[in-house]
This record gives structure tokens, C-alpha cells and sequence, in this order.
């Protein structure tokens, strides 16, 4: 669609049915408008129907609204530390942002995790079509328990909202979707859809849509297993490196390097035989990672300034059938079926659904290999004590410095935890911050940046960026662009922390000429 038409949006906002439902929802929600530039000051709130109007006349196109919920949303600040926020917030929203680029893949997305909601005893859902490529499943606080674990729910964003999440995207992989012996895929019994197909539609290839796990260790195989790789190891300082190459260099005495031809064993436990099978968390994206302090999605009824459709909210049994003409300016209804309808909830419905997402949550960590070890056995990496410069960072990384056009909130928890476990002070890490998102082509909000920055300060455990070959980060968003050191690491983190070393020796030897 081109430029939105800003007679309609005034005509649309004049509607006082739109004016009260957009302030219903508003209650003791931060609000953010969103004007052609950008967005508008934050913290801000609807109280009147009228508010909607008045900012409509200073051109105002959207409106979006926090998941959490605040005794005063005015007293919000960037400043303010966790233990502040938690005294301001009197609850949260569950709200699942699913957003796809293929329409069919996105709806029937929305169905399972709808269905998988219903599969432990949670009535209170509503939707929304998210106005653009996706949609909205919303659970209102009430349907949770005051208290869960000895503590009280209300503290518990973003972990608490993120650990469902995660919860429902692994079950409905587990339960509702399969491969046939055929080789289609089939979701919920219903849909049937060969790989071909999935390969057209996507325009991912079979290695992007499979996983591999070995049949020994049951771990899952990460990495191209196709290519053959030899060891060079160099005679002067006996490093040794992996690769396809015929020929190789020692990076540190630059002299030809001794090839030992080795065959490659496709798990790290010795073993070369493994399972195929789909992975559909390849396809299907919905957006755990941006549950965190202040996150606002678009409220039930506000345009989308892209596409110019409503962002409007639908009976969840029609989701299989819904269509984008149904949201456009002209056609709309207010619908009876309100998004976080607070009516009726009963309150706890949702307990279960909770305590078996922590629980897998404690599994997932009691089972999963340490973050900081390169593979099962492996030594782990020492600590970091001076941080890395950033003439070591790989090729991906120094591509979203340069300033992004889309994947910018992606980008922001991929370099929190990646400058982290170089080493980079929070102090140094928001500095950089601050100043990439100048370089953007539409800069976020400072307060998305401070929050991730703030969520990370309080996580136990440092955690390394996504491996390199997560299509949902580098592959999608076109960063990967890699050189030669690339083929021999798995995370930006190893790249960084081997090329330091390469140059270390260097270094010193100049140094020791000089003197």
C-alpha cells in the first residue's frame, strides 16, 4: 500500500464507537502514539474518548499500549530500576505476537497455539488481527493466580509471560504437528502440506526446514555434516585448524600448514548416523523475545500505518477463515468479542498452564548444554576479563552496527548478549547502543534499549548471542556475509574471541621490534 490516506484516518478516528473501545482497553495501560515521524513522548494515557480525536489532529496514525498493567503509567521512567518498576505495576497481559510472512502458515500458526491454550483449561482467550502480516492471542491478568511458587505473579514479567510462551510454541510442535511416511507434513490432522510445497512458499530449502538429532546421543546436530573437513595443523606453534581447503596458512607464523585428512564424525559423541526431521519453529515465528519491560503492541482498533488496515479484534473460532479485506477502514464493526475482555475471567484458569511452563522451564535448564561450553566435554571459555574491541567483531555484527532498516529489535538483544560476554560494560554497552540507533533508518525508542539492557543486568547467567546459523536473526535479515574464519565457528562470540588471539602474538611482536 502507498502513503495512508490522512482524510480516511481523521474520518475513522471521528467514530465514537472507535474513540471508546481504543480508551476502554487503554485502562491502566501506558499508552505511545505513533505520528508520522515517530513515535510521541512516553510515558502517555487515554483517559477520554475525545483524547483519541485530539491526537488524531496533531496526525497522529496508531496507537499501542503496554502489556503490563500500572497503578500510574505517568510515573514511569527510563530510569527507574526493576524494584521500581514492580512497585508501580499492578499486573500483566499475556499477549502472543505472531507474525509471518506467509498469510495460510501465519492463521493456521494462530489455531494451534489457540488450541493448545484451550488444552489447559484457559477460556478467557481473545484475538486480533495485528493489521499488517500476523495477529494477537491475548490472556488477561485475571485468568492468572495471585501468587504462584511463593511469589506474586504480578513481579513476574517479562520472565513469567516468556516462559509460557516458550512452553506453547514446544508443545505445539510436540503434539499438533508430524511428518507423514510420505514425507508431508501435517498440522493438527487437518492440513496436509508436502515439503515441496513448504520449499515454494517459504523459499527455504530442505537443510533450513529439518533438523538433524543423532540417533546415538539423542542431541540435536548442529552445522553442515555434507562437507568433508581436513586438519591442518601448522609445524612451528602446532595449532590446528578444520577445513574444507586444499591448502592453508598459519594465521599466527604464517607458514604453509601439514594437511591431515580426517573424517568429519557427524556428532560431537563419535557417532554417524542420525535422524531427519521438520522443524517447524523455522517457519513459524512468534516473537517470545520481545516480552520485556514496556513492550507495547498495537491496541485492538488503531490503524496500521503501514498497510492501513485495522487492527481488529475477531471471534477466535474464525480464525481459519478470516481474510485482511474484513480489516480495512470502510468495512469495519465493532465486534462483541473485546481483545483482553476482562468480563467473565475466571481468576486462576490459567494456574495450570503456568506451573507446567515452569517446570518445563526447569527441565529445559536441568537438560540443555552450558551456554559457555563449545560443545558437551569442551572446556569452557575463560572469562573475559577486558572487553573485546570492535575491530575483532565479525562480518554480521559490524552489519547491524552500520544502521538497520528492519530486525532492529532482534538486533538489540543479539548485541546486548553478545557485547556481554565480550566483556563490554552495561555503562559502554548503552553508549554504543544509543549511538547505532542513530544510524538507523527509523531509531526505536531509547526506553526499549534501556529496558532490554536493564532485563539483562538482572539475568543470572550470561548468555551468548544466537549461533550463527539462526535463520531468524542473520540468514532473514540478509547479515550473514561471512569470511574465512566464519566456516570454523558456531557462535559471533568464538569469532570475536579467535580473531583477539590471532592477533595477540602479532601484536606483542611488533611491539618487541619496536623496543
Amino acid at each position: 500500500m502507498g502513503e495512508i490516506d490522512l482524510k480516511k484516518v481523521y474520518q475513522y478516528y471521528s467514530r465514537k464507537d472507535i474513540q471508546h473501545e481504543i480508551v476502554e482497553h487503554a485502562k491502566n495501560k501506558e499508552i505511545a502514539v505513533r505520528f508520522k515521524d515517530g513515535f510521541g513522548k512516553r510515558p502517555d494515557v487515554l483517559k477520554y474518548d475525545n483524547d483519541v480525536l485530539e491526537f488524531v489532529k496533531q496526525g497522529a496514525l496508531s496507537f499501542h499500549s503496554s502489556e503490563e498493567l500500572w497503578g500510574n503509567p505517568l510515573q514511569l521512567d527510563v530510569a527507574l530500576r526493576k524494584k521500581e518498576l514492580d512497585n508501580l505495576r499492578i499486573g500483566w497481559d499475556f499477549v502472543l505476537d505472531i507474525d509471518c510472512e506467509h498469510w495460510q502458515l501465519a492463521k493456521i500458526t494462530t489455531w494451534l497455539l489457540i488450541k493448545a491454550l484451550e488444552d489447559f483449561g484457559v477460556k478467557s482467550i481473545s484475538l486480533k488481527f495485528s493489521g499488517n502480516k500476523g495477529f494477537h492471542v491475548g490472556v488477561p491478568f485475571e485468568a492468572f493466580p495471585s501468587e504462584i511458587n511463593n511469589g506474586k505473579t504480578m513481579n513476574l514479567f517479562p520472565e513469567g509471560p516468556k516462559k509460557i510462551a516458550d512452553f506453547l510454541v514446544d508443545y505445539v510442535k510436540k503434539k499438533y504437528i508430524d511428518v507423514s511416511n510420505d514425507g508431508n507434513i501435517i498440522f493438527n490432522k487437518k492440513f496436509k502440506v508436502s515439503f515441496d510445497k513448504l520449499k515454494e512458499i517459504t523459499g527455504k530449502t530442505k537443510d533450513e526446514l529439518t533438523v538433524r538429532y543423532c540417533s546415538a546421543c539423542k542431541k540435536k546436530i548442529k552445522g553442515d555434516i555434507s562437507i568433508k573437513m581436513d586438519e591442518f595443523l601448522c609445524p612451528k606453534c602446532g595449532s590446528s585448524i578444520n577445513s574444507d581447503k586444499k591448502f592453508m596458512k598459519c594465521l599466527k607464523c604464517n607458514v604453509l600448514m601439514q594437511k591431515v585428512s580426517k573424517k568429519k564424525n557427524v556428532c560431537s559423541c563419535g557417532s554417524n548416523n542420525f535422524r531427519e526431521e521438520f522443524e517447524p519453529l523455522n517457519i513459524i515465528k512468534v516473537d517470545t523475545l520481545l516480552i520485556s519491560s514496556r513492550h507495547m503492541y498495537r491496541m485492538p482498533y488503531s490503524l496500521n500505518e503501514k498497510s492501513g488496515l485495522v487492527s481488529m479484534p475477531f471471534n477466535k473460532d474464525k480464525i481459519l477463515d478470516f481474510k485482511k479485506e474484513y480489516a480495512s477502514m470502510e468495512k469495519i464493526k465493532v465486534s462483541k468479542h473485546r481483545f483482553l475482555d476482562r468480563t467473565n475471567v475466571i481468576k486462576g484458569e490459567a494456574k495450570k498452564l503456568f506451573v507446567e511452563a515452569i517446570d518445563y522451564e526447569s527441565r529445559k535448564e536441568n537438560t540443555k548444554e552450558n551456554f559457555f561450553k563449545k560443545e558437551s566435554g569442551e572446556k569452557e571459555f575463560q572469562k573475559i576479563t577486558e572487553a573485546v574491541p570492535e575491530d575483532y567483531f565479525p562480518p554480521c555484527i559490524k552489519l547491524i552496527l552500520k544502521g538497520l532498516s528492519d530486525g532492529k529489535k532482534r538486533s538489540v538483544f543479539v548485541l546486548v548478549n553478545f557485547l556481554t560476554s565480550l566483556g563490554w560494560s552495561y555503562e559502554k554497552i548503552e553508549e554504543l547502543l544509543t549511538e547505532w540507533n542513530k544510524r538507523n533508518e527509523e531509531p526505536l525508542r531509547e526506553n526499549l534499549i534501556v529496558g532490554q539492557i536493564r532485563y539483562h543486568k538482572t539475568q543470572k547467567k550470561k548468555i551468548l548471542p544466537p549461533n550463527c546459523k539462526s535463520p531468524a536473526y542473520y540468514l532473514d535479515l540478509n547479515l550473514c556475509k561471512p569470511d574465512n574464519l566464519c566456516a570454523r565457528i558456531k557462535n559471533p562470540v568464538n569469532y570475536a574471541i579467535i580473531r583477539k588471539k590471532m592477533a595477540t602474538p602479532i601484536q606483542k611482536k611488533t611491539k618487541k621490534r619496536k623496543e
